[in-house]
């Protein structure tokens, strides 16, 4: 800022004091403050629930949480008020009023790939032999496959 009657220099001013200032002008730190839920959801929920629930935007005073599956949005409903009076004991001045839950797919995480165990070198020979005449009767190559690996699971157990 150029002061009257000085030679038109003015001192830097430090820019967390201009942010400051912005933040007061704009009456910004209520929402702010609000915000501060995107930081606190972890531990206010713990990560088995921030896996499949996340904030996604405050509009007003209400809360809205993207939850991956229908299961999920019944539970978060059921403790509204507990999740409430957590976020809220947190916040300092302004408090989320009302929490809305929407499914969002994208938040379910990826089902884990099947891995096939390695065939046991422990197996009887003469038995597996004897499971794959009893099995070769059947057309249908991927029921023996199938018939097969659940025989050599149940032995392998």
């Amino acid at each position: 800022m150029i002061k009257p009657g000085t030679n038109n220099v003015s001192e830097p001013t430090e820019i967390s004091r201009l942010l400051s200032d912005v933040v007061a002008d704009k009456k910004w730190r209520a929402k702010i403050e609000l915000h501060r839920v995107f930081e606190l959801w972890h531990s206010i929920v713990g990560p088995e629930i921030a896996a499949v629930a996340q904030p996604s935007l405050i509009r007003g005073h209400v809360l809205w949480v993207k939850v991956a599956e229908s299961i999920w949005m019944q539970q978060l409903h059921l403790q509204k008020m507990l999740l409430l009076e957590k976020i809220n004991k947190l916040l300092h001045g302004e408090k989320i009023s009302d929490i809305h839950f929407q499914l969002d797919s994208s938040l379910s995480p990826p089902s884990e790939p099947v891995t096939e165990r390695p065939k046991p070198l422990l197996l009887d020979k003469k038995e597996e032999q004897e499971f794959d005449k009893l099995i070769s009767s059947l057309e249908n190559e991927d029921l023996r496959a199938s018939l097969k690996s659940l025989w050599v699971t149940m032995k392998t157990k």
